[in-house]
């Protein structure tokens, strides 16, 4: 009969230590899955930021720097303090500034013959993207010619 225990006893044993790694693979590739998610999030808010961000470039780079020149693509964008900012739910889609999730901000600065652009993308208060723009005015700001 104690021959018949100590083979229960193995076999509970091997059973607990399967159990146990079966429950350390799960545990394992549960975190793999869950950063797999996180990476795939992160790009596609990138993605998304780099779309928008480039619109607003190219719009600088043809030469528009009006506000209703924006708003042709970016319908819902507003002017405050000579900055103009347009706000993103957690969609893309573009909202008002209660419902956001990102915003744009999107400034310009003439220096004699060149001006600079700025667009930033802030995900709440964290700027996640900025990229700035050079564009060279031929005869200066205002095209004047000495």
């Amino acid at each position: 009969m104690r021959q018949r225990n100590r083979g229960s006893h193995l076999i509970l044993m091997e059973l607990m230590f399967v159990l146990f790694f079966f429950a350390v693979c799960g545990a394992v590739l549960l975190q793999v899955f869950v950063k797999s998610h996180n990476i795939s999030v992160k790009a596609k808010e990138l993605t998304e930021t780099k779309n928008y961000v480039s619109q607003a470039a190219e719009l600088f780079e043809a030469g528009y720097t009006d506000l209703k020149d924006y708003q042709q693509y970016f319908s819902k964008l507003k002017e405050k303090d000579g900055k103009y900012r347009g706000y993103f739910d957690k969609d893309w889609k573009m909202t008002e500034k209660k419902n956001a999730v990102y915003q744009m901000t999107i400034y310009f600065q003439d220096d004699g013959t060149d001006r600079q652009g700025n667009v930033i993308m802030y995900k709440g208060k964290k700027q996640i993207y900025h990229l700035k723009l050079l564009k060279h005015l031929p005869g200066g700001k205002n095209n004047e010619r000495s």
